[in-house]
């Protein structure tokens, strides 16, 4: 198994691995360990089908009945109420009668696969609402759309029912529609309490709207209450990153999430910031200060660290769905844009929102993508959902990938240790915080490393 490599890690490292290699001397791995900051790509490693083939293989994968295991379901509502300006993902507007249609076409889509062998064997165990902003339709569209989940999905019995929301729109009559229908959390994206910067984002409730809305949500206390917070925003010094923390967990939700702000170019927050009309946002240098700021304010108080991004105050906060997504669970997708998987096969469904209604009009599944994951994909998911928690056993992953490839992580993983992004425990690697805060590279370089011996193992044969 894995042990210390007592410095010797670079000496031991060819080209394969060196491109991997953190930089610096350990001396400060949340600054500098790497120059970028990686994704973790949802279709690494999958091979897209023809779309002719598309509507013949959906039919053969909703007739097999899946196997009994933890699955998911998410369904997309692809509206907003106005493009917040770091978001790359926006697409439309909501205006009330495109609501009301697209909820209906979201229940036709549950309702004609729900009794299918794929589907109806296995329980459901997590349900999110995404967008876009879910709580962007009506009271009554989002009832709707709970209430048929509830209805035609195979739930467990604890299933955990999200719905994605912001304050703007979020009213009184919604919150209670999406309680009466069965949602048991919610997750509020504040970004920043600091009203200067939430309106440089173009989120118009101030600090304390933000805050009576939030402690109203808490004060029914019938569902679990996750903020999530974005840290790196233009005009969010150390300080005001400090307050955020502060006012957060003054509301005593059951969760908190931080995200370090990803730059899109082409958004209109990187083109405000390009053309002098916002301060920049803080550097990647900047960014890990930022999130060990975070780590250490939430051990002093004791909230239990569920993943490198998530922290839990109360026992009722799981983050289950995405812990399973992040492990490969089945997740079952409706709804435009919405992304999926049963088995080997992963779908997007159709992002126009014209082509989605004329292909459920048509009696076809919406898809816009199918692809096939290739034979690496359950070790991709054992890798990203061990870093994801902070911590990967070697040898699990010996047994999953054989002594051979597992011992060939050593050298790298020696180097790591040795800039400060981890330790060992027996033959458990342990992220540090700067690990943590660097978790996606440690993922693509694992991916990187294992898809290379595989394509070597596939030219020596």
């Amino acid at each position: 198994m894995i042990r210390k490599s007592g410095g010797a890690g670079r000496s031991m490292v060819g080209g394969e691995f060196s491109r991997h290699f953190a930089s610096g001397d350990g001396s400060d791995p949340l600054r500098d360990a790497f120059a970028r900051r990686s994704a973790v790509m949802p279709f690494r490693g999958r091979q897209r089908l023809p779309p002719g083939e598309f509507q013949a293989t959906w039919q053969q994968i909703l007739s097999v009945p899946s196997p009994p295991r933890k699955r998911l379901a998410y369904i997309h509502v692809p509206f907003c109420a106005n493009h917040c300006l770091f978001c790359g993902f926006y697409r439309n507007a909501y205006v009330p009668d495109a609501g009301a249609d697209y909820a209906g076409l979201v229940v036709e889509e549950i309702r004609r696969e729900a009794a299918s062998p794929a589907i109806r064997n296995s329980p459901v165990h997590a349900v999110y609402l995404g967008g876009g902003t879910p709580t962007a339709l009506g009271a009554t569209e989002l009832s709707r759309i709970i209430a048929t989940v509830r209805a035609e999905l195979p739930l467990a019995a604890d299933c955990e029912i999200t719905v994605e929301g912001r304050i703007i729109h979020f009213d009184p009559e919604k919150i209670d529609a999406c309680l009466e229908a069965g949602a048991n959390r919610f997750s509020i994206g504040v970004q920043s309490f600091d009203t200067a910067v939430r309106r440089r984002q173009g989120r118009r409730a101030s600090r304390e709207e933000a805050i009576r809305f939030l402690e109203d949500l808490r004060d029914r206390d019938r569902a679990a209450l996750v903020i999530d917070l974005i840290y790196g925003l233009p005009g969010q010094t150390p300080e005001v990153w400090r307050q955020d923390l502060e006012t957060a967990a003054a509301l005593a939700p059951d969760g908190i999430d931080l995200y370090g702000l990803n730059l899109i170019p082409g958004t209109p927050l990187s083109t405000a910031i390009a053309a002098g009309k916002f301060p920049a946002a803080p550097g990647l240098a900047e960014l890990g200060g930022f999130y060990d700021a975070g780590a250490k304010f939430f051990r002093r108080r004791n909230w239990r660290q569920i993943s490198n991004n998530h922290w839990g105050r109360t026992t009722r906060e799981r983050n289950l769905y995405n812990l399973l997504i992040k492990e490969g669970a089945d997740c079952i997708a409706f709804g435009s844009g919405a992304g999926g998987s049963i088995g080997e096969i992963s779908y997007a469904l159709a992002s126009d929102l014209v082509q989605y209604r004329q292909d459920l009009a048509a009696g076809r599944k919406p898809l816009g993508m199918v692809t096939t994951s290739d034979a690496l994909q359950p070790l991709r998911n054992f890798v990203t959902a061990s870093f994801e928690v902070g911590r990967l056993d070697m040898a699990a992953l010996a047994a999953l990938a054989g002594d051979e490839v597992a011992a060939s992580f050593a050298p790298l993983l020696s180097q790591w240790q040795e800039t400060g992004l981890l330790s060992f425990v027996g033959d458990t690697v342990e992220l540090t915080v700067a690990g943590r805060f660097w978790y996606a590279n440690l993922i693509s370089a694992f991916h990187d490393i294992l898809e290379h011996r595989l394509q070597s193992a596939i030219d020596a044969a």
